[in-house]
């Protein structure tokens, strides 16, 4: 079986580590593709050059952050690789109740679901608070959606789930308090995994945090009683209906 990162900032993850002797040890552990994400110029340099390397299997998606001030990508940047179909998706994009300036980024998500949309792509949707403005702009695009790092209320997430939509499950909503939102997630069957690992996420000392992905689906396996390889089989199908790309 192959596992998928179906969340990580790779590109910002080389500024602080040598990526190559990472994903060798990760393919050994049996992580042997990526979904990564692009929010600046910086990362789409970064990109370009990885997906040269076919073994990685690493596709990238391009989007303007709803709360990421480092952010310098425009509209006219994710028209470009959508029409070059550079990106796999558009985002991470959405509603973040930390940006006080509500009414500019809900204009600039309903633009960027609207490329999505003239360039038939997924989009990857970033999205805390707000969870029912968001739900009823995701009606009016009949996309196909990634929830990246949902950890709000299970009554939300049911609505969320009459979309063609799939969710990563993270480390963030294996605590105690989300059990109920993990097992929701699980039982769903729309489930993939992520670290959604950043330069700034890597712990003191770690030699390489691609391998919490190993750690995490057993985690997922103990606490739902669903065996090992019928997690890892789900999230490879789903990668698929995502990607049209079989692991």
């Amino acid at each position: 079986m192959t596992l998928c990162d179906a969340h990580a900032h790779l590109a910002n993850l080389s500024q602080k580590m040598e990526l190559m002797p990472l994903f060798d040890s990760a393919k050994e552990a049996g992580i042997r593709a990526w979904l990564s994400n692009a929010l600046s110029r910086e990362d789409l340099t970064c990109y370009e050059k990885l997906v040269q390397i076919p073994e990685l299997n690493l596709l990238y998606s391009a989007g303007i952050h709803p709360f990421w001030h480092e952010c310098d990508l425009t509209l006219e940047d994710i028209a470009a690789l959508a029409e070059r179909r550079s990106i796999w998706a558009i985002g991470e994009i959405g509603l973040d109740r930390a940006n006080k300036d509500h009414e500019a980024m809900s204009a600039l998500f309903v633009e960027q679901l609207k490329l999505a949309a003239d360039y038939s792509l997924p989009a990857v949707l970033h999205i805390v608070g707000h969870q029912q403005e968001a739900y009823n702009l995701l009606q009016k695009y009949p996309l196909k959606y990634l929830m990246h790092g949902y950890a709000g209320h299970t009554s939300p997430m049911q609505n969320f789930l009459k979309l063609d939509i799939y969710f990563t499950i993270s480390e963030r909503i294996i605590r105690a308090d989300k059990r109920e939102l993990l097992l929701l997630m699980l039982r769903s069957g729309r489930y993939l995994f992520e670290t959604d690992i950043t330069a700034e996420y890597v712990l003191p000392g770690e030699q390489n945090p691609l391998l919490r992905l190993i750690d995490l689906v057993e985690e997922c396996a103990q606490i739902s009683g669903i065996p090992h390889d019928e997690l890892i089989q789900v999230q490879a199908q789903n990668y698929e209906k995502l990607t049209g790309v079989r692991l």
